[in-house]
């Protein structure tokens, strides 16, 4: 009894663990009600976990720690995972064996945090005292099992997630038609984020409810096809006219998604000097641009993945899945497929490996003609790989104009990739400034860094006239955080979650207010480029040329902004799930 009381304790703190570490973001403060209801909810999980205890003779203080290293995994996983993303990662990505690259080693590598290590560490509490139990003679060689104590553990357990989900109803009348409403709501649906899903119900709901939606069970039944069909129809818009299309004739689309590039470092000073003046200059250009700092990012689980499967198709991310890795041989429209139709060359660059996020299975997907990736720019890459934008800029502005005209290229970079806790390689001036604290300077190198070279390559498209054919695109693949206190980084609001998106040479500059959402940008590129009679597909989202767009769902559970498309912004979510397990959309 003692091991297994010294056990759950152990689970009790690593579960803890985890929720004080999301916790400031989701409530501001710690106060005894987030504690109370972590607390109980990490005890009814520790019950349920170490339940099997019971009922196991020789092997049960193997399957204690076995339990024990699993939490402690998970929850260092966790806390690490949250410090960038500021979600949790769901259980299946974990086996996203194909992202294990330089990249998500070095990211890990600096966000480790003491907390981290404690989460992980805390198992060898259990070892210790097994240790010294044997010493001590309190082991007994072959335990009794007792059935009836694993049958009142889980007895306890269900009672206990009842009165936890009951008190909370008792709470929070407003929120549920009845008691059935409470349950049904809080353990099957996701709701906005993994997050609030685990801070409500615990871990094991989670587990359970991850491992349930992992299984195949038929796909979408035929009433959810029906209604995500009728909104297709009803509530997505189809014109076919172009009164917004730029007034070049067959331009080509140039479209750069730049990592983790954050709207406050736009138009930001360091001590008197501008940190991005290549993007300054363009923004301020609104007689020919379409500028809007206020984008939202609706990237979930697949992250930079998700940025370019909203980009390029005008569908959103799925809420516990990344698209990219489990649906890569579904069907989708998309950007590179409509202007193939029109008899556009598609290409896309990036120093990603090819694993990564399955850039080279989607790639295929959205339909490119041509991938250049990590092993086609392996030379350069190896010599300098933390100078990736420009070893993909440098080739972009080397093998465009070398290529049939019209054509749509893609570039990803990859300088403003987390961490930020090492000084910049190549210092300037704001790794010497005293504004800002050090992780957000070691940022706002890299912005500046991929500023400069971005500003180098606009200026090779000018001088071998590209640019003045061309529309370019400029636009995050999705924000980051930088650091957890807004106090202690800039920010346009407090969460920091605004995008850049750049629109140069299109026919009808505009300011755009916003804020939008990422999936905004697929049917605003469709009037930019005069292809709406070609795509009847126009996205989950509306033309900010069109539309006065001043709200977004960044989930179904959280919207932003205020419009009279609130509703329909927040349903999308629902039947762009659909959609993709439904494998809609006709192969093109």
């Amino acid at each position: 009894m003692a091991f297994y009381l010294i056990a759950t304790a152990v689970i009790i703190v690593q579960l803890m663990l985890v929720s004080l570490a999301v916790t400031r973001d989701m409530f501001g403060s710690i106060t005894h009600q987030p504690l109370c209801k972590f607390f109980f909810n990490a005890l009814a999980d520790a019950i349920l976990l170490l339940a099997p205890y019971w009922a196991l003779r020789r092997r049960r203080r193997l399957y204690a720690l076995v339990v024990l290293w699993l939490v402690a995994v998970w929850g260092f996983a966790q806390i690490v995972y949250y410090t960038s993303y500021h979600d949790l990662m769901p259980f299946s990505s974990f086996l996203m064996v194909g992202n294990m690259s330089p990249t998500l080693f070095h990211s890990v590598m600096g966000t480790i945090s003491k907390r981290a290590l404690v989460a992980l560490l805390l198992p060898l509490v259990a070892h210790a005292a097994a240790w010294l139990m044997s010493r001590k003679g309190l082991v007994e060689k072959a335990p009794n099992r007792h059935w009836w104590l694993m049958v009142a553990s889980l007895v306890v357990y269900v009672v206990m997630r009842l009165v936890i989900t009951t008190s909370i109803y008792l709470t929070n009348r407003q929120n549920y038609d009845d008691l059935h409403d409470a349950f049904v709501s809080r353990y099957t649906r996701l709701g906005g984020r993994h997050r609030n899903y685990v801070m409500h119900n615990g871990a094991t709901p989670y587990a359970l409810y991850c491992f349930y939606t992992a299984i195949d069970l038929g796909g979408p039944s035929r009433e959810d096809i029906e209604q995500a069909t009728a909104f297709v129809d009803g509530q997505c818009p189809h014109y076919t006219d172009n009164p917004y299309a730029t007034t070049i004739s067959r331009p080509n689309l140039i479209f750069i998604m730049v990592e983790s590039l954050n709207a406050w470092a736009v138009n930001l000073d360091i001590d008197g000097r501008p940190v991005t003046p290549t993007l300054n200059a363009l923004a301020a250009d609104t007689a020919a641009n379409i500028v809007c700092l206020n984008m939202l990012s609706q990237a979930k689980n697949g992250r930079s993945s998700d940025g370019k499967f909203i980009y390029q198709t005008g569908l959103l991310p799925l809420l516990d899945k990344s698209v990219a890795v489990e649906f890569s041989n579904r069907s989708f429209p998309s950007l590179a497929k409509t202007l193939k139709a029109r008899g556009y060359k598609t290409v896309e660059m990036c120093g990603d490996e090819a694993g990564l996020w399955n850039v080279e299975g989607m790639s295929r997907a959205y339909g490119f003609d041509t991938l250049y990736h990590a092993p086609e720019l392996h030379e350069q890459l190896e010599a300098c790989d933390y100078l990736i934008d420009k070893v993909v800029m440098d080739f972009a502005a080397s093998y465009l104009p070398r290529q049939q005209q019209p054509f749509m290229a893609q570039l990803f970079t990859g300088v403003m990739h987390s961490p930020y806790d090492g000084q910049w390689r190549i210092p300037t001036w704001i790794s010497s400034s005293k504004q800002y604290t050090p992780a957000v300077r070691n940022y706002l190198e890299k912005t500046h860094y991929f500023d400069t070279q971005l500003g180098i390559f606009l200026h090779r498209l000018k001088l071998c006239g590209l640019y003045d054919h061309s529309v370019v695109v400029i636009a995050s693949d999705h924000n980051e955080w930088v650091d957890d206190d807004p106090a202690g980084r800039p920010a346009i609001s407090r969460d920091g979650n605004e995008c850049v998106l750049l629109v140069l040479n299109a026919a009808r500059g505009k300011n755009v207010a916003g804020p939008i959402g990422q999936v905004d940008v697929f049917p605003t590129l469709l009037d930019v480029m005069g292809l709406n009679a070609y795509s009847r597909w126009k996205g989950l989202g509306h033309s900010i040329l069109r539309f006065d767009v001043t709200s977004v769902a960044t989930s179904p559970d959280e919207l932003q902004g205020l419009s009279s498309m609130q509703r329909q912004q927040a349903q999308a979510w629902s039947v762009n799930e659909v959609l993709i397990h439904a494998n809609h959309f006709p192969a093109r």
